[in-house]
């Protein structure tokens, strides 16, 4: 904001004499009434320009404020004095002094003259006090000098005495200072002065007390509007680190150093209530936790800046709080937030109509939004439902026709452009505007329909200088009434009867679904009874139902009959709710009826069909239960005959080693000592004796086995199968030597599982391996193990796809089996290979395939002629 200069000086006036007394509420009014001819002061014409500037600046504040002028003190003062007068008002404007505090004149005069003279009273002892009811204020004198005694006087401005509560506020700094600024705009205008704002944006938190900052801003502005004759005043804000910084630059007359230093000597005084002045400011700036820094050069001017910490930390806790209305915090929560810039006549017509305290006590009470403009759109004054509507604090210095942060037309999705608004075309048409229907948005995205009643403002000449404008939120009505549409035409579609009574049970309403269901049509019956769909033996239904209804309870699905125009009985569901008027008194009923006879009539052909299935489910239980008991039976004896099985292949096992051992006992004994006797054919008898015998008694060892694992006992248990594969391998060290074989063994898991049956398992696979190895190369056998993927899981049958699995493979490059082989050498007692060649029983991999069968696994081979075979082993992972 940077105003041109007016060339003129403090002495003198650039503008009507009557423009400095407009405004200032009730104490301005009073002014205006004086008939000044009569005074010592003579024509408000004549006034000088000094007097006008401390007029207009104690209509700016918000604290009392006294200005004694001339030899007789003439008395002004504004709004924040008349309770302080207690009842003195208005006849106390334009007296002397004297005769207002006639009682206590002769100390006052003194401490007056002593002010005027430069000189100081005590600290502790101001001018005067004025105390109403449970407050009052200390008032401390400022001296006005002037060319003459006539032309010169005091400005006594008040400090609260004992304030109860001391809070500091999280606040928008930046938007408070120019708020202050613009109302003292106007002020330094009417000194001739220029006023040139530099407030930058601060994006840290900043904690103030309000009225103090307030007071200490008026004082440094006030202290520049005396000293300066001409030229600006330049007011800068800004964030540097960890500090904001507020600065007053004059191109007044300046000081010296030694009187610098005479003012930073006052600044000891810590009591804001006693302190004056600079004294009082620096108490102000001290209790925010900053400091005041002074700059000056006699006859360039001087620069005030004040310095404070942001955040939060060098303030007291328990006097911290966030404000928590949405209007933007207004000075003296009376004087309204105007824009910048130099507003003229007409803003002065729309705060006086509008800023005294009365009429914004009446606006805030007002549960409709109300806001101002003046011509050119700037929003200068707005009540709470206002911002409360908009969900935010306009703008002054941006915002135009409307405090929203976004506009719409009707439909909510087209944007309205500002100057096409309601409010600016009330203002340009000069002419009310009604009918229309707008959409705000707000900050947090949601919407609300809105009715504007904006009527332009006119002064007494007829030239229009703003508007007023009523926004009326009919959000609520707008989707009642969408709901009210909705809702008829649900009912008008249902394929429900729905039925509306009174309280009297008379039809009130009739939907076309109802007209289908009971043959009336709504003409029909539409002040009719309910009772005449009601048969005769369910009349007392009503009865009931109209007391539940009274009663505001709610008749959910009960089942009736209702009877048609032509005679026929309905089954139906009936949902009754009560309705209520506006004031939430229950009015009548709503009833939606839902035929359910083809229901009833498929529930009881249901409950038919389901008394049959129950007979034959008993039936079929009667079954179940003797073909259990049949099975358990069956399961006792299969047990009984497999302990049986199992005791007899002991005995026979017994039974027939006793006498292998014999015959392989005295066949060996028979060959050894009588070797040299027996000719070639007996000892080739006796050989294939004790062979076959050999061969008889690892036979029935190894069906032994094989019976054994029908009923296995051995507990599972955690197993490192590398420990197993090492005993395996000893067991076969000398074949494995003998033979130059090479044994290539990979690391194996640990599962858990049966160590003995891993042992045989191994000791079987490995002994095979050993065993057909090919004569015509070196034997080779690997060992090793690997997770099976999901793939290979789903391809195998037997296991269970949500398991994860170990593949055990045993690989040998000896003579090889033809593949279509591979499930035949599994079977007991088959053979592939001469039997003469090849020594064995048959029984080795059938054993294995019932070890594996019983770990929940799967074997399989693979193998072509000559090329050797793989033995796979897949068991679980866990």
């Amino acid at each position: 904001m940077i105003n041109a200069p007016f060339q003129a000086s403090v002495g003198e006036s650039s503008e009507p004499v009557a423009n400095f007394l407009q405004g200032g509420g009730e104490s301005g009014k009073a002014i205006r009434s004086i008939d000044w001819n009569l005074t010592s002061l003579g024509p408000i014409s004549q006034w000088p320009a000094g007097l006008q500037t401390c007029i207009r600046i104690m209509f700016s504040s918000p604290q009392p404020i006294f200005i004694w002028w001339g030899e007789q003190k003439i008395s002004f003062y504004n709004d924040a004095c008349i309770q302080l007068l207690q009842g003195k008002h208005p006849t106390a404007m334009g007296r002397p002094a004297s005769e207002l505090f006639r009682d206590k004149w002769t100390e006052l005069e003194e401490k007056i003259n002593l002010c005027m003279q430069g000189g100081s009273a005590p600290q502790s002892d101001p001018l005067f006090q004025l105390i109403h009811r449970d407050s009052g204020y200390k008032f401390f004198g400022s001296p006005l000098p002037g060319p003459s005694v006539a032309e010169s006087g005091i400005m006594c401005i008040g400090a609260p005495l004992e304030p109860k509560e001391l809070f500091f506020d999280r606040t928008d700094i930046t938007l408070f200072c120019r708020q202050v600024l613009e109302q003292f705009d106007k002020v330094v205008q009417d000194a001739g002065l220029t006023l040139i704002l530099s407030l930058a944006p601060v994006s840290a938190e900043v904690y103030i007390n309000r009225p103090m900052w307030e007071q200490m801003m008026l004082t440094l502005l006030t202290n520049a509007v005396r000293h300066t004759q001409n030229g600006a005043i330049a007011v800068r804000l800004s964030q540097e680190k960890d500090r904001i910084c507020f600065a007053v630059q004059d191109s007044g007359i300046g000081m010296t150093g030694s009187l610098i230093d005479a003012i930073k000597e006052s600044f000891a005084e810590p009591d804001i209530h006693l302190a004056k002045g600079l004294q009082g400011l620096n108490v102000i700036v001290r209790l925010h936790g900053g400091e005041i820094e002074i700059n000056s050069h006699p006859g360039v001017g001087s620069t005030f800046t004040v310095c404070i910490p942001v955040g939060k930390h060098h303030l007291p806790k328990e006097q911290l709080r966030i404000p928590g209305s949405l209007q933007a915090f207004q000075l003296n929560n009376e004087e309204p937030m105007l824009p910048s810039g130099n507003l003229g006549i007409s803003v002065e017509r729309l705060r006086e109509t509008f800023g005294n305290t009365h009429y914004r006590q009446v606006l805030d009470c007002l549960p409709a939004a109300v806001y101002t403009c003046d011509k050119e759109g700037r929003i200068l004054l707005y009540n709470k439902a206002a911002a409360q509507l908009w969900g935010r604090v306009p703008n002054a210095t941006v915002d135009k026709w409307c405090g929203s942060w976004k506009l719409y037309m009707a439909d909510g999705v087209t944007p309205l452009p500002l100057d096409e608004s309601p409010m600016a075309r009330a203002v340009k048409e000069e002419w009310p505007v009604r009918g229309d229907v707008i959409v705000i948005e707000r900050p947090d995205g949601t919407k609300r329909s809105v009715t504007p009643y904006p009527d332009p403002l006119f002064d007494p000449n007829g030239r229009i200088y703003g508007a007023v404008n009523m926004l009326v939120d009919i959000t609520e009505q707008r989707l009642a009434e969408t709901q009210g549409s909705r809702l008829a035409a649900i009912v008008e579609s249902s394929d429900d009867a729905i039925i509306s009574k009174d309280l009297n049970g008379i039809i009130t309403s009739w939907n076309p679904a109802a007209e289908q269901l009971f043959g009336y049509t709504a003409a029909e019956m539409i002040g009719t009874s309910i009772t005449r769909i009601i048969p005769e033996d369910k009349l007392d239904e009503e009865v009931s139902i109209l007391r539940q209804i009274r009663a505001g309870k709610k008749v959910d699905h009960f089942q009736t009959k209702r009877v048609t125009k032509d005679g026929r009985l309905l089954d139906l569901s009936l949902t009754i709710s009560p309705v209520k008027d506006l004031k939430g008194n229950i009015v009548g009923a709503s009833k939606i009826a839902r035929d359910i006879t083809e229901q009833r009539r498929l529930f009881m052909a249901l409950q038919e069909s389901e008394a049959k299935y129950m007979q034959l489910a008993v039936h079929l239980e009667g079954m179940v239960e003797l073909r259990t008991r049949e099975l358990v039976e069956a399961n006792a004896f299969l047990e009984k005959s497999n302990q049986e099985l199992e005791q007899f292949a002991y005995v026979t096992s017994h039974d027939l080693q006793e006498p292998l051992r014999k015959i392989h006992t005295f066949a060996g004994i028979l060959y050894n000592v009588n070797k040299e006797l027996l000719s070639d054919t007996s000892r080739m008898y006796l050989e294939k004796v004790i062979q076959s015998a050999k061969r008889m008694s690892q036979l029935i060892n190894e069906l032994l086995d094989y019976s054994r694992l029908v009923h296995v006992k051995e507990p599972f248990v955690e197993t490192d199968l590398n420990e197993i594969l090492k005993n395996v391998l000893t067991d076969f060290e000398v074949t494995i030597n003998q033979g130059a074989v090479e044994i290539a063994v990979d690391h194996l898991p640990t599962l858990t599982v049966s160590p003995l049956q891993m042992n045989q398992l191994l000791h079987n696979l490995i002994g095979n391996a050993l065993k057909f190895l090919s004569p015509d190369r070196q034997g080779l056998v690997q060992i090793y193990s690997r997770f099976l993927t999901q793939d290979e899981v789903m391809v195998l049958p037997d296991l269970d796809p949500l398991q994860k699995y170990y593949l055990i493979s045993i690989t040998d490059n000896g003579i090889g089996f033809d593949q279509i082989y591979a499930e035949k050498i599994f079977q007991i007692f088959q053979r592939l290979n001469d039997r003469n060649a090849y020594e064995g029983t048959g029984i080795g991999l059938a054993l294995c395939r019932k070890i594996v069968l019983n770990h929940k696994g799967v074997i399989y081979a693979t193998s072509a002629v000559n090329e050797g075979a793989s033995f796979n082993v897949v068991l679980p992972a866990v």
